[in-house]
């Protein structure tokens, strides 16, 4: 009887909000484990990797901010017939795209965290425009109406479990909890969607200022599809996305492979730079043979000249690899907590802060960091988060003594991370309890 009352106790709790957060949190941190571990692996295999690295601090200084550059990426942009536009806010840019896509009711696009930031599917799909992720990671946070827990891995909290059971629920029929078989599936609808479609969005992971290009890394070869569609590509890159040249921006690219999944390359690096053209007939350039007949790049400002004219100008040296969530003892124990929106970890809230998501005189997520400074020393660019979350904090008591409040903001989120991690690991044990039961 006693064994009776515990099961369903225990099943009770399995299926409260509290467990099914640990479990999410259990399954991210087996993905990032993997990554880490990964990198470890291969970490040899690129033997001047700090070289590399210190070569993209001074890349991202240099560009970061530059107005120069920024005139002289669009001025090439141009002149390679790419049509250029600038958003100051995010308003501002989710209108251009909705002209942009005119009388169109279907658009795909790829990964990209500039266009969570802004909010553009949900602002696209009011305006009874349907919106197709193509990367399988954001697909599946689509059709779950979820938050992604990782820039470049968006699904990592999911189990190939939860996310059967979710496709079965959405599209009313089975699907096998195997990572092929869920693949398999949501290619196949996926790829009937992009042949439907006649307008393409992507973003952007670099813009090389003297060639007026745009590379797009990816491993799936969704963006390479999504950026053909025959009647326009749309492009939209925030004005911090910007390089001095190829050379640099490939460099960025080698080291954001290797930190966002352990490898030492991606399957797929494109560069566009212009519509398709060909000159095979009496020597006439003739553009777009093949692909879109239109490129548009929306170039987005959203708070970041502000952020690079202020003492926070070296949050915009991010590539958007994700290694700070790697290592993140705060992220790894409060995940959604610590977290603003699609702003994910310390990173992401300094941003928000700064650019008005998260009030800083109010408590947030800003509490919660731990002063570690485990992100400072894994991130490529070597970005101070911790620092500038203490700076944060302090605007909230500027009556108190500095170094008493940061000591005490210091020893907060320790305890509240002690007490939260305790509490993670009971429900966790839980969880173990709950299937054992149900195997007996």
């Amino acid at each position: 009887m006693v064994r009776k009352d515990s099961s369903t106790s225990v099943s009770r709790l399995a299926n409260s909000n509290k467990l099914q957060n640990a479990r999410r949190i259990q399954a991210m941190r087996k993905a990032f484990n993997l990554v880490r571990n990964r990198q470890k692996a291969n970490a040899h295999r690129i033997p001047d990797l700090e070289k590399r690295k210190r070569r993209l601090k001074q890349a991202r200084k240099y560009a970061v901010g530059n107005e120069s550059i920024i005139k002289q990426a669009v001025e090439n942009l141009r002149q390679n017939g790419i049509r250029v536009c600038s958003a100051v806010s995010r308003e501002e840019a989710i209108s251009l795209v909705i002209k942009e896509i005119g009388d169109n009711k279907l658009v795909v696009k790829s990964k990209s965290n500039l266009t969570k930031e802004i909010g553009l599917t949900a602002a696209l799909e009011r305006k009874g425009i349907e919106v197709v992720e193509t990367d399988i990671g954001d697909r599946i946070i689509q059709l779950a109406g979820d938050e992604p827990t990782h820039p470049t891995g968006p699904a990592s909290h999911l189990t190939k479990h939860d996310i059967a059971k979710m496709l079965s629920a959405y599209y009313r029929l089975k699907v096998q909890p195997n990572a092929k078989y869920i693949v398999d599936f949501l290619r196949t609808r996926i790829s009937a969607d992009i042949a439907r479609s006649k307008v393409g969005i992507t973003g952007a992971n670099a813009i090389a200022a003297e060639e007026g290009a745009i590379l797009l890394l990816h491993n799936e070869g969704n963006i390479i599809e999504v950026a053909m569609r025959p009647e326009k590509h749309i492009i939209l890159a925030g004005i911090d996305k910007i390089y001095q040249n190829l050379e640099e921006a490939m460099n960025m690219l080698k080291i954001q492979a290797f930190c966002t999944t352990g490898s030492l390359k991606t399957s797929f690096v494109n560069i566009v730079s212009g519509p398709s053209q060909t000159a095979d007939i009496e020597k006439q350039l003739i553009a777009g043979v093949h692909g879109p007949a239109e490129l548009c790049v929306i170039l987005v400002d959203n708070h970041r000249h502000d952020i690079a004219i202020s003492e926070y100008r070296d949050l915009l040296h991010c590539i958007g690899c994700g290694q700070c969530l790697l290592v993140c003892p705060a992220y790894g124990v409060h995940s959604s907590r610590f977290t603003a929106d699609s702003n994910l970890g310390g990173r992401g809230l300094v941003y928000s802060a700064l650019s008005g998501g998260v009030p800083i005189n109010k408590r947030s997520g800003l509490d919660l960091c731990l002063s570690c400074r485990k992100c400072r020393h894994n991130c490529p660019v070597d970005i101070d988060i911790p620092s500038m979350i203490v700076k944060l904090r302090l605007k909230k008591y500027k009556r108190r003594e500095a170094h008493i409040q940061t000591a005490y903001d210091f020893l907060r989120a320790h305890i509240e991370w002690i007490g939260s991690a305790a509490g993670l690991e009971m429900l966790l044990l839980a969880l173990k309890f709950s299937a054992k039961q149900d195997s007996d």
